[in-house]
């Protein structure tokens, strides 16, 4: 394949998961009025299900500024979502995790989104949804290994 071909694809491919991405998270307002989240609640939420995290990590993953991460933490405190500790190693340390009301509402929004994915896989026939499948598992793959790259140590020198 050629060079120009192959970027191309590429680019193409690039619009398509962007316009995908966007239109997987543009449902209407109804589907999320009850959750009462803001977008960067629901980040640190799904963050935080991953595990409890310190909060300089939830600042980090958020890219914003110890300030604004403990605001949005302070208000999911005041909902009952999340709960802060202090690491028993060292109290300087504030380690914030999921209260199970917070584990609640992760599994909520990913009912919704998983409700959304099925109504779309619905739309396809199933040799559609069979080339998708294995289109998503290259990918899947794909970003397996480019997370492996990315974590490797440099070779020593």
């Amino acid at each position: 394949m050629q060079e120009t071909e192959r970027q191309r694809l590429i680019d193409r491919f690039v619009d398509l998961v962007q316009q995908i991405n966007q239109e997987m998270h543009c449902r209407p307002v109804a589907e999320w009025e009850g959750l009462d989240l803001t977008i960067p609640q629901i980040k640190i939420l799904g963050l935080l299900h991953q595990g409890p995290q310190r909060m300089g990590s939830v600042s980090a993953y958020m890219g914003s500024t110890f300030s604004a991460s403990t605001s949005i933490i302070d208000r999911l405190v005041e909902k009952k979502l999340v709960e802060r500790t202090l690491d028993p190693d060292d109290r300087r340390v504030v380690i914030c995790q999921l209260t199970p009301e917070g584990q609640q509402s992760v599994e909520k929004f990913w009912s919704i989104s998983r409700l959304h994915i099925v109504e779309l896989a619905g739309c396809l026939s199933a040799e559609e949804l069979e080339t998708v499948v294995r289109g998503m598992e290259l990918l899947h793959r794909a970003s397996a290994d480019s997370a492996k790259k990315l974590t490797a140590s440099p070779p020593d020198a």
